[in-house]
């Protein structure tokens, strides 16, 4: 059985652990209210943008007239997938739950399962760096301690460069894997095709006359415009979705670390307590018998 100076050395060591995970707790919890108010702000703009897509498709689709521009060419014309690219959306740091397995996961069950050739590997996190060297898949752009500020300007540069890689056909697909955000205790990895874009066919079947639209100067010249930030709204969302799912995963992890250590400094010092009461109970018995002696 320990002594009591080995178990007095434990119990110092689970009480600074409990610190810091009660201090990570709380830096977590901080950095999810700051992810989250951004998601919740995008969700709707991001809601709208496909209502307002759909219906400016629909409208495009509805009449034999119009042509589609370039830009509905692009992101609206399926073609057979032989050449996709792919980004894979992980966390820089560890101690966050399941939340990087779950994910890279997902992405090594799509890299096998998907029957076209993935051309373009785009990484966002230093676990998805890793996990790309593991199995050899050379990653053509990597975004490594990417902050809450700079997550536009990787979408920026992402979208560009898949939208002129599907013009020229070097691809035929954009897809994303990350996390959904469902409360900081759940998080839903998920593959999303960005482009071509995946409308519902309620939204953009409606018919033009249900709401009246004015499209100026045409429907497309707004879709030229909507599209591009379209697709880089949906990436944006993906990133923050990722990013608050991050953030409650380790909250989550730390919250559970810290119970876990306090139950185990309870159990450590009930253990002491009885080694030294039975120490003194002995020691009491010494001095009894030498007494009687």
């Amino acid at each position: 059985m320990a002594g009591l100076q080995d178990i007095r050395r434990r119990i110092r060591s689970v009480k600074n652990t409990q610190q810091v995970t009660k201090a990570m707790k709380m830096i977590s919890a901080v950095k999810l209210r700051k992810a989250q108010e951004r998601l919740v702000a995008l969700r709707p703009y991001a809601s709208k943008m496909v209502e307002v897509v759909g219906r400016v498709v629909g409208r495009i689709k509805g009449d034999a007239e119009i042509q589609p521009g370039p830009a509905a060419q692009i992101f609206l014309s399926p073609r057979e997938e032989k050449r996709v690219r792919l980004i894979l959306v992980a966390s820089d740091k560890g101690l966050c739950g399941g939340f990087n397995a779950n994910v890279l996961k997902a992405a090594t069950v799509f890299v096998s399962e998907c029957p076209a050739e993935i051309v373009h590997l785009d990484v966002v996190g230093k676990r998805a760096a890793e996990w790309a060297r593991k199995r050899q898949l050379p990653a053509a752009g990597e975004y490594l301690n990417v902050p809450l500020t700079g997550l536009q300007k990787v979408v920026t540069e992402i979208s560009a460069a898949a939208a002129a890689q599907y013009t020229a056909g070097e691809i035929d697909a954009l897809y994303i894997v990350y996390n959904y955000f469902n409360s900081p205790m759940s998080q839903t990895p998920t593959v999303l095709r960005v482009f071509p874009l995946e409308l519902e066919p309620q939204v953009a079947g409606r018919e033009a006359s249900e709401v009246s639209h004015l499209l100026e100067p045409d429907p497309n010249s707004v879709l030229e415009t909507l599209l591009p930030r379209f697709v880089e709204t949906e990436l944006l969302r993906n990133l923050l979705e990722s990013s608050a799912s991050e953030h409650g995963a380790r909250m989550a992890a730390m919250d559970k670390a810290s119970n876990n250590a306090g139950d185990m400094i309870a159990k450590l010092t009930l253990t002491m307590n009885k080694i030294r009461q039975a120490s003194i109970t002995n020691q009491i018995i010494e001095i009894v018998s030498g007494a009687n002696a």
